[in-house]
């Protein structure tokens, strides 16, 4: 994990309930939120509820959410049968998500995502209604910081015209990327040039050898398989976080390493994001920690069509 080594991969404001180690689990790479409360003498039986959401701002978003066991277990449980209800705390309002989606992940396991709408700022808390298998009812419970506007560009804004670095051999590329078995398609444009093809870009935002989670190193894979399904009617960047991957590989001393001045005017509160940006330079969707490349081509292909 990267939690500490850029000034600009900020700690998250996102709080949830849980058991410390399973939310470096379910977080992938990004930078943790306040940190989460430990309930270490809880059943093992227990359900626990991991809403990942450092950038929650008022309107729609994206919300990504995980269910564990204390023992780190996984509810096997289907979609149908988990209600996500939410309310800003105090309001007496409460909200149902529309079903969720679950996200297998390629590394075992995986998350549910589904979308909520906030129309303030402040607390909101979540309660996950689960029905398990044997027909018995369960609940999990978590809570986020909601802002009035969110850190990373807003979906429908501008994406930040920016230069990213560009190569094509070994040695180009070593210089450019942390990754040890580079996909040269992705270093082959710069982004700001990418977007004055008038076609749609995804650009991921990640450090693959110093993102040392099995959900949050293999985000530059599930790129690919959607770059690969795509040939020729999108662009596909991957930013390297750190300017100097080379000297920190060399020295294998993170704490050298400098944050590639791209990186800055995204605001990104944690690490991976990946952006789908549409064909007029504004962003379509927005993804934080690690993403399916299921969900990645869903919102692709709904800007490929005008959907």
């Amino acid at each position: 994990m990267t939690q500490g080594l850029l000034p600009g991969i900020r700690r998250s404001t996102a709080t949830v309930t849980g058991m410390g180690f399973l939310m470096l689990l379910f977080v992938a790479c990004s930078s943790g939120g306040n940190e989460p409360i430990v309930n270490d003498q809880a059943p093992l039986n227990d359900i626990f509820l991991f809403v990942i959401s450092s950038d929650a701002a008022i309107g729609e978003n994206r919300l990504p959410f995980a269910l564990r066991r204390a023992d780190g277990g996984k509810v096997d449980v289907a979609s149908t049968a988990v209600t996500m209800t939410y309310e800003k705390r105090g309001s007496g309002a409460v909200i149902t998500a529309p079903e969720p989606t679950f996200r297998k992940w390629p590394v075992g396991g995986g998350i549910f995502t589904t979308t909520v709408e906030y129309d303030s700022a402040g607390i909101w808390d979540f309660t996950a209604n689960i029905t398990l298998p044997d027909g018995t009812q369960d609940t999990a419970d978590a809570t986020t910081l909601v802002k009035e506007a969110s850190a990373t560009p807003a979906i429908g804004s501008a994406a930040p015209v920016i230069t990213t670095k560009i190569g094509a051999t070994p040695e180009e590329l070593a210089l450019i990327t942390s990754d040890s078995t580079p996909i040269s398609e992705m270093y082959a444009v710069s982004f700001d040039d990418a977007l004055k093809t008038g076609d749609p870009v995804i650009i991921s935002f990640s450090t693959p050898a110093w993102c040392t989670s099995e959900t949050c190193g293999p985000q530059l894979d599930m790129v690919d398989q959607v770059r690969q399904n795509h040939i020729g009617e999108a662009a596909f960047i991957h930013v390297e976080l750190f300017d100097n991957p080379d000297v920190m590989r060399e020295s294998g001393d993170p704490l050298l390493g400098v944050e590639t001045p791209a990186v800055g005017p995204w605001n990104l509160p944690s690490e991976p994001w990946t952006f789908v940006i549409d064909g007029n330079g504004l962003i379509a969707a927005k993804f934080e920690a690690f993403t399916t490349s299921d969900e990645l081509e869903e919102a692709l292909v709904q800007v490929l069509t005008g959907g």
